[in-house]
This record gives structure tokens, C-alpha cells and sequence, in this order.
């Protein structure tokens, strides 16, 4: 007889119900063959025991999930049972409207299939039909031999939570003090990345470290069920696992509840994270032989498993870029002056670029790079410290001082880093003397950058004095001048003959939320372009002191917050930039050419990709012009479609990624990319969420009243012509909506000042017809 084990969340109530019914008349009219039991059976004393659910999940021979509302218990044991090897089998009430929103925005399940139902009869006849007692091919199987890292070794797989807090900060400046190698989900990025993506992660580390969300943060109920059923598949993997709650959260008899710790502070925080932490790093070698073992019984694969295509998000595959990145303009391009600026969409390779500027410069032995991206900024206290200076001179002189600060003391960190490193015997005299200077003042140089800010801005914010010329000495006094001006003096002995000194700069998008104050943030940003002359004339100095090298600053925006920042300049016309663009479809297929080249496990050339392993056409369409036409031109959307298309062919056991997978990847690629718009959308519109849930279903072209009629229904205020025309500008720029430039043809902005333009053309037939991109037309479902 073959034993099953139900899994099932108490709410719905109707739920339970029903599929307590089904087991019931499962058990009698499979009776000898099959015994099923349910969670309830396991109660001990009113609670759940974690012990003994895993227990009888290892004893069973199969087991069953519903996965309507997503209830975190479940999918904690369907990972888990996942990762023993069970045969899965998953039920789904699909009539219940708000659970079936929950399940598109995991988007976990749809390589894997489930039974929908609305009544105990529905899950008996599939159940039956299934035969699922009887399957030898099991769905771990399919995942994980589909699995093949694309970034190296790491310790660690670090799940963070989706909003940016100080106890994120603390948690990476743990892992970072303990010299841990890690990967990092990052829902800045994507609130969600697919089940095969996650799977590869756990079989390429030994340790995972989960953080869920308190209840009281804005997107908890996603973050906590990725987080249960990964922490599940974690633990069933054997993987040392240390999960993480910010309080509140509940303290109801839940699954994990005894392997969950929580804190209510930094400290208590750090206390939770730093023996875990260290435990992995006392105990790496072993941790590491046993990982490969696991990874060394996998079985043979086939060629389409070894094609690979890498990772759509720079910051996961840093250490290997440079060998496939494509430019798409020359590096000495976007080098030239003394501080410069790339812009782009999210996506476009912004970060990508970065790493490949990065190691470019880094081949030059003569040239240092200071790399600057801070996890997060403390934006409420920039904000109020500027708010509550009195005038402009006041503003202007503080940022660029901060600035000045934070940009020294990043490059004196970098360079002790890098010294440090080396023999003792291989230390010139001039860099002992240069670790000495910095070790003394390390409260102030060694500290992560956003700690520093924040220091910073305490003592700032304590400043009363009125003549400008107190003003001056006060800022000088907190931001360490007289430190700055010896560090400077130390790094010009410290830069070799004929090199360059080099400022790259991302992340600072990270901290422009919703409700931050934009005029101030971009006040900030252009006191860090002002301050870039200063620095570079200091390091000139006087006439009679010749500088041997070159200073340059890149900063890297996002193209929607470039436009506040030159709105904001007194001479927007003064400020040059590149932008990064990929609409040339041929630069743009060779972003999956060139990875297919380096990163599969097989030799290969680029012809073989479109020749050997993927369909020509699509639905009677070329596959080239089908892909351009389903996805946003941008590096991260083609290697997710690519990637995604791969994975189902595989997981369907296909020789080559034929039409159905390329179908069923822009289907998942477009449940994708709606959640990166929702992300992209972060530093305007709350409602544009709701707006996008009340496109579902509607015609795909829609009229300007429509879309006011929607917007109304989603609280956005549009009474005025002003305030409808600056919502549908938002939802231009955002490419959600194209518009129509000629009669049935319709254009989409992907470059930040295009819209002008569109609109012009707009006019010309009339202005008031707009498409939904195809991009995201198949989540929501139009028509």
C-alpha cells in the first residue's frame, strides 16, 4: 500500500472541508491500494510539531498540496517534501479570485501543473486520474538535474526581505565581515525569480540564510511565501538554514515556528545572524566537500541541460561579465570627462556595464577603481537635515561636503583593502604608513558607506550656528576635513604614474521611494556632480605639485530619475550622459549568442543556438521577429525569456526548445515582467498596481476614456486634463502603453526623452487610442 501525505491551509475554511471529504472517499474507494492522512492527524496538545509533520512527509510515498491562498505551512512542507524526493500532486481551487491572484504573483508553479477544483468530487476524480501512487518520475528530478550555476562558488544564499532596512544593512555587513561569498535575492530587483532559479541557487551553497518580512511591511505576504517554501527545500536539502523575522509576526502555531528567530532591534539582530554566520565560516571546507558530493550524483546530462545562458541580474554573475558582455558603446566613450553619467532603463545593463568598466580599467595595473554601491541610503535623515537648513547656500554647500566626505573616505577604504592584501614584505614604506593613518581613524574611513552617512547626518543634524562662515567651520569640523585633506595627501603617493583614479557609482535609484522628497534627493544627486571638480582640483593642487594621474567620476542612473535631476539643474543642458539603448536587434540577439558561446557546458558556436536547440518560427511568425515583438528590448528581459523557454523545454524532457516552450516562456516571462514594472513603478504612482489589476481582461487597444474611467476606479486622481495627461505620461514612459503615431500602429518608449516626440506624432490621428504592450498583455489577459 502507498502512503500520502495532505497538506492543506485552514483558510479558506470551505477548503479543508472539501478535501477532507476527498480523502475520506479516496481511502474507501482506493482502500488497499491507498492511505492517505492530513496535517490534522498530527496535532500534539493544540500544536503543530514540526518534527513529526516531517516525519510522516519522509514515512509517505507521496504527497498533496492545495495551494489556494498560498498558506505559508504548505508551501514550507511542499518544499520540503520537493527536496525528499515525493511524488508531488497539487490542487488549486482557481474560482477563488483573490487566491488566484497570490498564485500568478509567486508564478512558482506553472513548469509544474496542478488539478483545479470546487468541490470534494473534483479532487477525487483527478486524484484517481492522476496516478499519482503509482509515478516514477519525480518532479525533483526534473528540477534538479536541470540545475547549472553560472556565477562560481558561494557560501551562502542570502533571501533578503523586500523592503530596504537597517537590519538588511547589519545582515551583509555580517556576511561581509566573515569574508563569506554569497548571492543575494534582492526584491529590488525582482520581487520573484522562477522555482528553477532558486533550485540552482540551493544546490551551489551549503548555508542559506532566509529573512522574512514583518506583517507590518507593505508586500509581507509574497516575501513570506517564498521564503517558507524555500526555507523548506533548504531544509530538506540537509543546507545549514537560519531563518529571520523582524517582530511583529505571529506567535500562532505555525510549521517553523521553533526554527524561525525573531528580533526587535539591530542588536538582537546581529546577535541572531553572527554565530550562524561565523559557524559557516569555521566549518567551510566541509560544508563545500559536502555540496559537491551532492552535485556530483546528479545524473548525466543531456546537450539542451548544458546550454546556459547566465543570469538576467548583473550583481549574480559579477566575477564572469566581462567575458560575454556586449557594448553597446565603447567603454572610452562613457570615460571622457572628468564625471560622467549612464542612463537607462532598469534592465538595460546599467550594473552590467559597471562590472565591465570595472574590470576594463582593472587591467591597467597603473589604474585604481573605487567601486561605490550602497545597499541603501538613510533617506529620511537626508531629508530632514536639508529640510532644516535655512537657505540654499546652506544645502548646497552641505551636500557637496558630505559628498567630498563619503567620496575620500571610500577611496581610502578601497585602496586598504587592496594594500592589505598583499605580503607584508611586498608593503611599500608609503603604504604601511598609509594603513597605519587609516587603521587609526578607521571609526571613520572602514565603516560600510551607508553607516558612514548615516553617522554623519546625526552630527550634521546638530548643527545651530548663524553666520555662514560658523556654518562652514561646524560642517568642516563633523565631516573630519582635516582627515580628508592628509587622506588625499596619501592617495596621490598611492596612484601610480599615468594611471587613472576612477569613481564608479550605482545603486543610489535604491533609495527613491514613493513617498521620498524628490526635489531633495535630486539636489543631492547634482551636489555629487558639483563636488567632482572640486575633488579633481584638489588632487591637481598647487601649479608647483604636478598630478600623475587622472581623476574620473561615472554615475550610473536611472533614465526616470535622471529626468528630476536635470529638472531640477539650473543649466540642464550644461550635464552630458550616454544612455545605454539595445533596440538594434542584432546588438540584441548577441547578448544570448555570446552567453550561449561562454557559459554552456559544451562547445558550441553562435549559429548552433538558432540552428541546433530552438524552433525556427512561432505560430507562423520567424522566431527573431516573434521575441522582438513579445519582449521590452532589454538585456534583462531577453536573457529571462531565453532562459525561461530553456527550462521548460527541459523540464518537458524536449531535445530542442520547440513552440509550445516558447509559448509558455513568454507567458511566464509576462507574469515577469509585470512584477519589474510594479517594481520600476516604486518612486511615483501607489495606485498604478491596481490600475494594471483593473487592465485585466480589457481590449489591448484602449481609448482615452477607458483609461481615465480605470484610473478613477484605481483612486488615481485625473478630474483635471493635467492630471490624466501626466498619469498617461507615466504609463508611456513606463512602456505599459504605446502610443498611436499612425493609424494601427503604435509606438512604445524606451528612451527617456522620446515621449515628446511620440506625443507630437500622436496628434496627427488624433491622439486618443493607446496599446498595452505585448510584454504584458498575456498576464493581463487582454483581449
Amino acid at each position: 500500500m502507498k502512503n500520502g501525505f495532505f497538506a492543506y491551509g485552514s483558510d479558506p475554511s470551505y477548503c479543508g472541508e472539501f478535501i477532507e471529504g476527498a480523502i475520506e472517499k479516496i481511502n474507501s474507494s482506493l482502500d488497499g491500494v491507498v492511505k492517505i492522512r492530513s496535517w490534522k492527524e498530527m496535532i500534539v496538545s493544540g500544536k503543530l510539531i514540526i518534527t513529526k509533520v516531517m516525519e510522516e512527509i519522509n514515512k509517505a510515498d507521496f504527497f498533496c498540496a492545495d495551494l489556494t491562498n498560498l498558506n505559508n505551512n504548505v508551501l514550507f512542507e511542499l518544499g520540503f517534501a520537493i527536496s525528499k524526493k515525493k511524488s508531488i500532486w497539487l490542487i488549486l481551487d482557481t474560482s477563488n479570485i483573490e487566491s488566484n491572484k497570490k498564485f500568478k504573483e509567486l508564478n512558482f508553479f506553472s513548469t509544474i501543473g496542478y488539478s483545479s477544483y470546487s468541490k470534494s468530487d473534483d479532487i477525487v476524480n483527478t486524484f484517481i486520474r492522476s496516478r499519482i501512487y503509482e509515478q516514477e518520475e519525480l518532479l525533483s528530478d526534473t528540477l534538479f538535474q536541470n540545475t547549472e550555476s553560472s556565477h562560481g562558488e558561494k557560501a551562502l544564499f542570502y533571501i533578503k526581505s523586500q523592503i530596504d532596512t537597517n537590519y538588511n544593512q547589519e545582515i551583509i555587513n555580517e556576511i561581509e565581515r566573515v569574508n563569506l561569498p554569497y548571492i543575494i535575492d534582492d526584491s529590488a530587483e525582482s520581487k520573484v525569480q522562477s522555482i528553477s532559479w532558486y533550485v540552482e541557487q540551493l544546490f551551489s551553497v551549503p548555508a542559506v540564510l532566509v529573512e522574512y518580512s514583518s506583517f507590518y511591511r507593505v508586500g509581507y505576504e509574497l516575501q513570506n511565501s517564498k521564503c517558507a517554501f524555500i526555507s523548506g527545500m533548504a531544509l530538506g536539502l540537509d543546507l545549514k538554514l537560519l531563518m529571520v523575522a523582524e517582530k511583529p509576526f505571529p506567535d500562532t502555531p505555525i510549521d517553523y515556528r521553533e526554527l524561525l528567530q525573531k528580533y526587535t532591534s539591530r542588536e538582537m539582530c546581529v546577535d541572531l545572524v553572527r554565530p550562524f554566520l561565523e559557524d559557516v565560516q569555521s566549518q567551510i571546507a566541509r560544508l563545500l566537500l559536502i555540496r559537491r558530493k551532492r552535485s556530483e550524483t546528479k545524473k548525466a546530462r543531456s546537450n539542451l541541460q548544458k546550454i546556459n545562458f547566465g543570469e538576467y541580474i548583473a550583481e549574480h554573475e559579477s566575477d564572469n561579465l566581462y567575458d560575454y558582455y556586449v557594448q553597446s558603446t565603447h567603454y572610452q566613450n562613457i570615460l571622457k570627462n572628468e564625471y560622467n553619467i549612464i542612463i537607462g532603463r532598469k534592465g538595460t545593463g546599467k550594473t552590467a556595464t559597471l562590472y565591465y568598466l570595472q574590470q576594463e580599467l582593472q587591467n591597467d595595473v597603473r589604474n585604481h577603481v573605487c567601486l561605490i554601491k550602497p545597499i541603501s541610503f538613510e533617506i529620511e535623515g537626508l531629508v530632514t537635515l536639508l529640510n532644516n537648513l535655512s537657505d540654499d547656500f546652506e544645502r548646497g554647500y552641505t551636500v557637496e561636503a558630505i559628498w567630498k566626505f563619503l567620496i575620500y573616505s571610500e577611496i581610502a577604504k578601497s585602496i586598504y583593502v587592496l594594500i592589505n592584501e598583499k605580503q607584508d614584505f611586498a608593503k611599500s614604506v608609503v603604504e604601511k604608513e598609509f594603513l597605519k593613518y587609516v587603521e587609526k581613524n578607521s571609526k571613520i574611513v572602514l565603516t560600510d558607506f551607508s553607516t558612514r552617512l548615516e553617522q554623519q547626518l546625526e552630527n550634521l543634524n546638530s548643527i545651530n550656528v548663524l553666520s555662514q562662515h560658523e556654518f562652514k567651520g561646524k560642517v568642516s569640523e563633523f565631516l573630519h576635513d582635516n582627515i580628508i585633506k592628509n587622506l588625499r595627501n596619501h592617495i596621490v603617493k598611492l596612484i601610480r604614474n599615468g594611471g587613472k583614479l576612477v569613481i564608479l557609482i550605482d545603486n543610489l535609484d535604491k533609495s527613491w521611494k514613493r513617498d521620498s522628497n524628490i526635489n531633495m534627493l535630486s539636489k543631492y544627486i547634482l551636489g555629487l556632480l558639483s563636488v567632482v571638480g572640486r575633488i579633481a582640483r584638489d588632487f591637481r593642487g598647487n601649479p608647483n605639485e604636478k598630478l600623475n594621474f587622472s581623476f574620473h567620476l561615472t554615475l550610473f542612473l536611472r533614465s526616470d530619475i535622471f529626468k528630476y535631476v536635470i529638472n531640477n539643474a539650473r543649466e540642464p543642458d550644461k550635464i552630458e550622459f550616454s544612455r545605454l539603448s539595445y533596440s538594434d536587434p542584432e546588438v540584441f540577439f548577441r547578448i544570448i549568442e555570446e552567453r550561449f558561446i561562454e557559459l554552456s557546458a559544451i562547445d558550441v558556436e553562435a549559429n548552433e543556438l538558432f540552428e541546433d536547440y530552438i524552433c525556427k518560427n512561432v505560430n507562423g511568425i520567424e522566431l527573431k521577429r516573434y521575441i522582438l515583438d513579445k519582449v521590452f528590448p532589454r538585456p534583462r528581459d531577453i536573457i529571462y525569456f531565453f532562459t525561461s523557454a530553456k527550462n521548460f523545454a527541459v523540464s518537458r524532457g524536449h531535445e530542442i526548445i520547440n513552440e509550445d516552450d516558447i509559448i509558455s516562456a513568454y507567458s511566464e516571462y509576462s507574469n515577469w515582467v509585470f512584477k519589474s514594472v510594479l517594481v520600476e513603478n516604486g518612486i511615483t504612482i501607489q495606485q498604478v498596481k491596481e490600475f494594471m489589476y483593473n487592465l485585466m481582461g480589457e481590449s489591448q487597444i484602449i481609448t482615452l476614456d477607458k483609461i481615465k474611467e480605470l484610473a478613477i476606479k484605481s483612486n488615481i486622481e485625473c478630474d483635471s486634463e493635467e492630471q490624466l495627461e501626466y498619469f498617461i505620461d507615466h504609463l508611456v514612459s513606463l512602456s505599459i502603453l504605446g502610443r498611436e503615431v499612425k493609424k494601427d500602429v503604435y509606438e512604445f518608449d524606451f528612451d527617456f526623452d522620446s515621449n515628446e516626440k511620440l506625443k507630437a506624432l500622436a496628434t496627427k490621428v488624433d491622439g486618443n487610442n493607446f496599446k498595452v504592450h505585448n510584454a504584458l498583455a498575456s498576464y493581463l489577459e487582454c483581449i
